[in-house]
């Protein structure tokens, strides 16, 4: 389903088979369905249990290494360790990035459509906030908890951006 927002929502359902790389295999596969391995997109993982209780959850936004590098190394530097108890795979493939210059037009943006990405002028330190998030109501709000949570100074460039969300059930 596709909406304004570019969001895109794929289920795909696959059998759990007992190899040794079986959401490795899983994970490149529903990937490469839209997107090609040489690619420098940029990705985020978040694993859940059979209750959606989350495990794990971690990206990158830059990066000048392929998809394909990039789902190898996120999967044997973090995925790996709870692949036993993910049930639930979701990858976020992030489209633009757009820096937000006009402050009064970013304040009217959505918080539930929009990730909004802090970054230190020296992009030292970086903070984000995924659209939705129950407690925040305006993009005021969102970039005050962003701040807070990673400890970034007041100097920051603002970003927004939006991703294509595949879900993986195990």
């Amino acid at each position: 389903m596709q909406n304004k927002h570019d969001f895109i929502y794929y289920i795909v359902s696959c059998d759990i088979l007992h190899s040794k790389n079986n959401m490795l295999e899983e994970i490149k596969k529903l990937i490469y369905t839209k997107y090609k391995p040489e690619d420098k997109i940029w990705l985020f993982f978040s694993l859940f249990d059979e209750k959606w209780k989350l495990l794990v959850s971690n990206g990158v936004l830059t990066t000048d290494k392929t998809m394909e590098e990039m789902i190898n190394l996120l999967y044997n530097w973090i995925l790996k360790k709870q692949e036993s108890k993910a049930k639930h795979v979701i990858i976020d493939v992030v489209n633009e990035i757009v820096e937000q210059k006009d402050v009064a037009a970013f304040l009217n943006m959505d918080p539930k459509t929009n990730w909004v990405l802090l970054a230190e002028t020296t992009w030292e330190k970086t903070g984000l906030i995924l659209p939705n998030t129950k407690w925040i109501t305006s993009m005021k709000q969102a970039v005050a908890w962003i701040k807070s949570k990673y400890q970034l100074q007041w100097d920051v460039t603002i970003s927004t951006f939006t991703v294509n969300e595949l879900i993986l059930d195990r």
